[in-house]
């Protein structure tokens, strides 16, 4: 009830409240909560932020066989230190689960169980999460998928990981195993005994290899090579090194020395490099953008040479270089090293630094859209009505088809999709998923088995894949780039006889040697020797060749930098010009594409205005538009008249 003893004062008759400084002094007042509230809000931002990237940079440093424990767990130690500023649920899990892992493999249980606890405390994680958490509970966690690579061979690791690797017979014959036996490597070896094991793993490969006529390799040639270097070996490090460079000479992703890596290389920290249009440069950190020239005086083809005989190799050339061009920097660690740099304006400039530890990752690919994440498969959808599916790896077996089927069940009402396996290394087989693309059983290619100790004795069979639940019918756009490889290869050969698929990107890693056996040798050494390969309908391989996309589109360090994605956005294109009953041919151009009769997707423009093709990337499409040449600046912006149109296109 309101109280009739009180009664307001009109503006009128209280001057006070219209009185300037009293109104200057209310509005400084709302002025500065009103940025108070904004600055907060900023630095909260920034500190979910730098706490994602400390998350990354962490996981980075535990992913691969040279794991940076020290560092991952000073980063880690920082975001949950204040965990307010991790925003998702589930990155807060995975730091916690970072950090019982990391004491798990250093053997302090105890301390690893605390971490796994508070992970498991955390409500609204996803499933995989928590069951991680869980099982680390249960059990060390010394094996995790997305960072210990090589799915098979690390399994047997993870499960033995606690156990002493069985002594080697050194007084026994090399043979040859189906499955990999966990053997300590012997040590002292005399000069006949380094002779005995080297002679047998020449013999075991001369007679199992695959490939040696589709590489056009002289096992031969380099028998002699190696064995003229037998005599001047005298360590245990530098025998095993020695043969980790012979297996090397096979040029194969899938051939590896299984219980040998040779001595870690560090790098310099902040300054990773990766390679662009064929040139290497710096993709973040201070001199983001800056192209290297040369480092320590070498020029950077003879710089990757120096590389090679430390670095595991690639079944292509393309995917080595990639991999040299990342470790440009390495060498020993606190070495000093010199780095000639050239930035985008020309300038020169020559930089000493000290290595040590890895370098911080690259920033990774972003997509405009709000994607649902699982462990391997994310998935969003775009309000151009466009499905976009992004499979990490195929490090998983039934985990994967099921988050896949998950992710096409809720896009299967989409205009279109985009299917992301750019630098997925592979795994295990997944014909289950290309399953979903075809409505009859299609013949994908060869699969070639070594059946005989000649070169040329392979036995040849042919590859068909099933169809499998319901078909997805619409336009599928798959991106691939040069670290395709592996079983993600072998993904997109069967992709490619799937109707309505269009690939884009660049040639994948070419690394499809198929199945392989393992040589044990008296010294204890296991040898992983590819005996298979595949390749495709026209009797191609893909091995070394890879698969060629439909349409090829490079990104330019300057994409990169500025978040531009030129691969996805010719995908959209692709995609429009499929849903709008066009026709495109590996090599055409969409600017030949007539949606309908007088208006044509192109380059119709004066010169100096803004192409066609810059607003259709921006979302945008012609409603109508002239050829009248303008004369002025002025003019020449004004030439087009354009509508947003979110029908077709992201953003």
């Amino acid at each position: 009830m309101r109280n009739s003893h009180v009664r307001r004062i009109p503006r009128s008759e209280n001057p006070d409240l219209g009185h300037p400084a009293i109104t200057t002094m209310r509005n400084f007042v709302f002025a500065t909560l009103f940025f108070a509230i904004v600055l907060i809000f900023c630095a909260h931002a920034a500190n979910a932020g730098d706490a994602s990237a400390k998350l990354q940079e962490a996981r980075h440093f535990l992913t691969g066989d040279h794991k940076d424990t020290g560092a991952a767990k000073k980063l880690l130690l920082d975001v949950v230190q204040d965990p307010g500023q991790v925003q998702d649920p589930d990155s807060l899990c995975m730091a916690y689960i970072y950090l019982g892992y990391i004491e798990d493999r250093d053997k302090n249980r105890e301390a690893a169980t605390g971490w796994y606890a508070k992970a498991a405390a955390i409500g609204g994680t996803a499933p995989f999460v928590a069951e991680l958490a869980a099982s680390g509970i249960k059990q060390p966690l010394v094996w995790i998928r997305h960072l210990d690579s090589d799915a098979a061979r690390e399994e047997q690791k993870a499960a033995g990981l606690h156990k002493t690797p069985a002594q080697p017979n050194r007084g026994g014959k090399a043979y040859i195993a189906k499955d990999p036996p966990e053997l300590a490597l012997a040590t002292n070896l005399s000069a006949n005994e380094r002779r005995e094991n080297f002679e047998a793993l020449l013999s075991i490969i001369d007679a199992s290899y695959a490939d040696f006529e589709l590489k056009s390799i002289d096992w031969q040639q380099v028998g002699r090579r190696y064995t003229a270097r037998l005599d001047s070996i005298t360590t245990d490090d530098d025998f095993y090194l020695t043969m980790f460079q012979l297996v090397n000479e096979l040029k194969d992703t899938h051939s590896w020395l299984n219980n040998y890596h040779p001595a870690a290389l560090f790098t310099v920290r902040d300054m990773p490099i990766d390679i662009f249009e064929n040139r290497p440069f710096i993709v973040a950190g201070d001199k983001a953008g800056w192209e290297v020239l040369a480092i320590d005086g070498m020029t950077i083809p003879d710089r990757i040479e120096s590389l090679r005989p430390f670095i595991s190799a690639r079944s292509s050339e393309r995917a080595f270089r990639r991999e040299a061009v990342r470790s440009l920097l390495a060498g020993k660690e606190l070495e000093p090293v010199s780095v000639t740099l050239r930035s985008p304006q020309g300038q020169t400039e020559t930089l000493t630094l000290k290595r040590g530890g890895r370098s911080s990752p690259a920033p990774s690919r972003q997509v405009s859209v709000m994607l649902t994440k699982q462990q391997f498969v994310d998935f969003g959808r775009y309000p151009s009505g466009l499905g976009y599916i992004h499979i990490r790896s195929f490090n998983g077996r039934k985990e994967i088809t099921k988050e896949f089927d998950s992710a096409l069940d809720s896009l299967r009402d989409t205009s279109g999709l985009i299917l992301d396996i750019r630098d997925n290394p592979g795994g295990f087989n997944h014909d289950d998923i290309v399953g979903r693309f075809l409505h009859k059983r299609a013949f994908v290619g060869y699969s070639y088995t070594k059946n005989g100790v000649q070169h040329n004795q392979l036995n040849r069979i042919k590859s068909h894949i099933e169809p499998r639940k319901w078909e997805y019918k619409r336009h599928v756009a798959l991106l691939i780039s040069d670290m395709t490889g592996s079983a993600a290869d072998l993904f997109t050969l069967g992709m490619r006889k799937a109707p309505r698929v269009t690939t884009i990107g660049t040639t994948t890693h070419g690394n499809l040697s198929g199945s392989a056996i393992y040589a044990v040798l008296p010294c204890g050494l296991v040898v992983r020797i590819s005996n298979g390969y595949f390749s495709d309908t026209k009797d191609r391989s893909i091995e070394v060749n890879g698969n060629v996309p439909d349409i090829t589109v490079e990104t330019s360090i300057q994409d990169y930098l500025h978040g531009h994605d030129p691969v996805l956005e010719r995908a959209c294109e692709v995609l429009l010009l499929s849903e709008r009953g066009g026709c495109l041919k590996p090599g055409e151009h969409a600017s030949t594409f007539q949606t309908k009769p007088g208006i044509a997707l192109g380059q119709i423009r004066s010169p100096g205005a803004p192409s066609l093709r810059f607003f259709i990337a921006q979302g945008w499409e012609p409603q109508q538009f002239t050829r009248r040449i303008a004369t002025t600046p002025r003019r020449r912006a004004g030439l087009y008249r354009w509508r947003r149109c979110s029908r077709f296109w992201p953003g």
